[in-house]
């Protein structure tokens, strides 16, 4: 009824389009926990329609032929896919009046709210401050403006960039006008950060909202000014598979990086100095032509049912996430989530229901790691599920059932040297997943002894110590129980390794 009345007063111009989406949301989560997740989908469409005309800002119009589009060139991973695009060349997104403009606007904005939070998103960060661009854009000059760079050079750009974008696997811009869905002027201050004992002003690991993210650099950095700041840029997941620059920063102040909203990405950190960047998220209107399967809401139905799905209760949760893995079968995070819930069953449950959701468990987190072959996390879980699973058969009597043990043993090695790789390059980024390495050592070595591989066992055993000390965690309590198995571990491997010989 609160959807019916909103609807209602929308149409009449009484309200603003938020409470109707407030509305919407809560029927989405209630559906859902109720288990009725095809009328969810059809609220949730309603939700995502919400967002896409929220923003007072212009939409496309494919009738304007003023177009002055920037150069650009694909920042590619170490198989050649395309990850991001960055512009280059005379012609920026946003010009030296155009950046003053609105920089302005921001220092207006933050000096009104006087250290009140200003952003409408709830998780904040030491030395970053944010303003939404609609609240910026009271100033009707600065609104003139904002239109038309979008209608000139974002919109344009976007849809010529994306539509020869290789990688896309036969997925094409939207059919409806691109929109923003969201726009947020984000400031990084190095120094802020860093007296609060930071590494500097960062962003971690995220997906964004909408189809297409736009970053647009407002500032220079120090290696192009002696004023400007230090460390910072766009950290893309995606180039940690090999030896290439993974911290992207536009070429020059009013240039942009753009990428899909699903690539994993971080603000590394600003280490000193203040950054500043316009980040605007794209979405797209509905298409005019009645029953066209438009990719762009299966892909933001996909990645608004993951949060609603974290908080159901299992079954419903893992109907929930293959439902959105059904919309959006190129999301590596639904299947990563799956096989992660999956596998924090009741591991005293000896059925074969238990053993049946193990080895779904397993079967997804592969699948993640392939969808994104250099997130850490994905293959960490998976050398942990594989353990698991092996510790799990032998206990329940299915060890006929495991892969042979050479086979098991490869598996799980790949997927911990792997984790341990990509995570190291991570965290010397500032841009870690936080997952235990320590643990992936001693999870390697407790299964290379089960194995009797106990030279293996004891080299990986040798690594827990030292990769506790690198972290700064040795005090902790975790650690020093890591410690004590390890002693005894090694104490048994050494002695039945030396037998041997």
């Amino acid at each position: 009824r609160s959807v019916q009345f909103e609807s209602a007063a929308v149409k009449l111009g009484v309200n603003g389009i938020n409470d109707l989406a407030i509305c919407l949301y809560a029927l989405v989560d209630a559906r859902c926990k109720m288990g009725e997740f095809e009328k969810a989908l059809d609220a949730m469409d309603q939700y995502a329609e919400c967002g896409s005309i929220r923003s007072k800002l212009a939409s496309e119009d494919f009738s304007d032929q003023l177009r002055s589009i920037p150069n650009y060139e694909w920042i590619r991973n170490v198989d050649g896919r395309n990850v991001a695009v960055r512009t280059v060349g005379q012609v920026r997104v946003f010009e030296p009046d155009d950046i003053a403009l609105l920089r302005a606007a921001a220092d207006k904005r933050f000096a009104q709210a006087a250290g009140v939070q200003t952003s409408r998103y709830s998780m904040q960060y030491e030395g970053n401050s944010e303003a939404h661009l609609d609240d910026l854009c009271t100033d009707p000059v600065l609104k003139v403006r904002i239109d038309q760079i979008l209608q000139e050079k974002v919109y344009p750009l976007v849809r010529a960039a994306f539509s020869e974008d290789g990688s896309s696997e036969g997925e094409e811009p939207p059919l409806g006008s691109l929109c923003v869905y969201d726009s947020i002027f984000v400031r990084y201050n190095g120094d802020i950060a860093k007296a609060a004992g930071l590494n500097g002003a960062s962003q971690p690991l995220h997906q964004d909202g909408g189809i297409y993210s736009v970053n647009i650099a407002l500032n220079d950095h120090k290696d192009d000014d002696d004023n400007g700041f230090t460390g910072g840029g766009t950290f893309l997941e995606a180039l940690t598979g090999g030896d290439d620059e993974h911290i992207q920063r536009p070429t020059a102040p009013g240039h942009a990086i753009l990428h899909k909203t699903t690539q994993r990405h971080a603000g590394a950190p600003t280490t000193s100095g203040v950054r500043d960047i316009l980040v605007i998220f794209l979405s797209a209107r509905r298409p005019e032509t009645p029953g066209s399967d438009e990719n762009t809401w299966r892909i933001e139905r996909a990645m608004r049912l993951l949060p609603i799905a974290k908080e159901l209760p299992k079954d419903k949760l893992v109907h929930c996430l293959n439902l959105a893995k059904s919309n959006d079968p190129t999301n590596s995070e639904l299947p990563y989530w799956l096989g992660v819930h999956l596998m924090q069953g009741d591991m005293n449950d000896p059925s074969d229901e238990r053993w049946a959701e193990i080895c779904e468990g397993i079967d997804s987190l592969k699948l993640a790691t392939i969808l994104n072959p250099t997130d850490a996390r994905s293959h960490y879980h998976l050398g942990m599920s594989i353990s698991t699973r092996h510790n799990y058969a032998m206990r329940t009597r299915r060890a006929h059932l495991l892969p042979p043990p050479k086979e098991a043993a490869e598996s799980l090695m790949h997927a911990f040297e792997t984790a341990i790789e990509l995570e190291r390059k991570c965290v010397e980024a500032g841009c870690g997943n936080e997952i235990n390495v320590p643990a992936a050592f001693l999870s390697l070595g407790d299964f290379m002894a089960r194995l009797k591989h106990f030279d293996k066992a004891i080299f990986y055993l040798d690594q827990v110590e030292e990769t506790i000390r690198k972290s700064g965690d040795f005090d902790k309590d975790w650690a020093q129980s890591f410690l004590q198995e390890v002693v005894s571990m090694l104490d048994y491997c050494k002695k039945e390794s030396e037998e041997r010989k």
